[in-house]
């Protein structure tokens, strides 16, 4: 699997092992540490690499740094997200895996004309042209990412009237663990993946905070954070999949300090 050192990786990669499976966790760095798994150096982008990571494995988890992310390498783009997807998919197929699933994205449905989306549907492209038997899973807004304890007010993108989806990091790794346990079942189709639906008032106000929408003048940021609706998600579908789904208020409560 790759991502095992990331937040969603390594939720992956906690459940896996849990469940008994062998990990390999591909890495860059021979001196990575994912618990109970063997750390297994290849490049994302050398396919090469990937494909002999892969040799021998039953699936592959696939899962790129966001174009924001700080940990990702110096140059890292979409288009190098696009490109190392695709090297995962190729590796899988030329290593004979039966289960790819890849983590997309909820907006990656189709092309948006915003970078960062558009990345992750080129690589869904990708994969259906080339064949290796697939699952699609499109995680929408991290619970863990509107966490902020200590905080005298959140602040964030999202348009205050718009009602967003959310999920704990840690349910997808349980989810992501249950697909791949059952590959006749899942392989050929796509999974939203959430565990509440909340306005962002109604987000702080669990928190027992106001809610204050950053302005900025990107017009790709804009497009993103419109107030269009998003997709409708089976939320009770994905409950009876993983019984312990969260809601934001049960997430937040396995997060708040002691002395509160």
């Amino acid at each position: 699997m790759t991502g095992a050192t990331g937040k969603q990786g390594g939720a992956v990669a906690r459940h896996l092992v849990a469940a008994g499976w062998d990990v390999r966790a591909v890495s860059r760095n021979a001196g990575a540490v994912v618990p109970g798994a063997t750390v297994v150096v290849a490049d994302q982008a050398s396919p090469e690499s990937l494909t002999s990571a892969f040799s021998g494995a039953d699936a592959v988890f696939s899962v790129q740094p966001a174009p924001h992310d700080p940990r990702a390498p110096q140059g890292y783009s979409p288009a190098v997200e696009t490109r190392w997807g695709r090297n995962v998919a190729d590796a899988a197929l030329a290593s004979g895996v039966g289960h790819l699933v890849y983590a997309s994205l909820v907006n990656a449905r189709d092309e948006s004309g915003v970078a960062s989306f558009d990345s992750k549907w080129e690589v869904e492209q990708h994969i259906a042209a080339i064949g290796v038997p697939t699952t699609v899973l499109r995680p929408t807004t991290f619970m863990d990412g509107l966490h902020a304890p200590g905080l005298p007010k959140l602040t964030h993108l999202l348009h205050p009237e718009v009602r967003y989806h959310l999920i704990a990091v840690d349910d997808i790794g349980a989810i992501t663990a249950a697909v791949l346990a059952d590959p006749a079942r899942f392989a050929g189709s796509s999974l939203t993946l959430a565990g509440d639906l909340l306005t962002p008032v109604e987000i702080a106000g669990l928190m027992g905070l106001e809610y204050a929408q950053v302005q900025v003048d990107d017009p790709e940021l804009r497009k993103v954070f419109s107030t269009h609706p998003e997709p409708a998600v089976d939320i009770e579908a994905l409950r009876t999949l993983h019984p312990g789904l969260r809601s934001f208020a049960e997430f937040l409560a396995e997060h708040r300090s002691p002395d509160h």
